[in-house]
């Protein structure tokens, strides 16, 4: 003879089952979609622009100009703005600080096309005068900010 809650268990049982059945069948479908549009991203090594706002010395000059580049960027209409490469982090920012002894070299990028970096810059030197395009190569995943 059966316990007296065995029909409420092997309900639950039933239940669980297909739930992870569910969840199984559901990862298993098939391959996963890409998440990143394919054209923005670069091989490493390929040639790549940053628009380099400012070069500095100075850790906290560096900071502030990164902040006010971000908002610049955040302001500029959608068109006016070709999308970065992909990098090895998907969070990073257009806007970044790269640290090679003594410079910070605040910059915006990078773009696939000097075209585009050109483009960048003539619409961000009335905020950042002494910009211009720094030509670089892109790195593998393990690029530094």
């Amino acid at each position: 003879m059966a316990p007296p809650n065995a029909h409420r268990f092997r309900a639950l049982g039933l239940l669980i089952g297909a739930w992870v059945g569910g969840m199984l069948l559901g990862a298993c479908s098939g391959p996963a979609p890409e998440s990143t549009d394919q054209s923005l991203m670069v091989e490493p090594g390929a040639r790549i622009y940053h628009v380099q706002l400012r070069l500095t010395e100075d850790k906290a000059q560096a900071a502030e100009t990164l902040g006010r580049a971000e908002q610049w960027w955040r302001e500029q209409s959608p068109a006016d703005r070709p999308p970065p490469v992909q990098r090895a982090r998907s969070s990073e920012a257009p806007v970044t600080i790269a640290w090679k002894a003594p410079f910070y070299r605040v910059r915006l990028g990078p773009f696939a096309t000097e075209a585009q970096a050109e483009a960048v810059l003539d619409a961000a030197r009335p905020t950042f005068p002494d910009a211009f395009v720094a030509p670089d190569r892109a790195e593998g995943s393990d690029q530094k900010r």
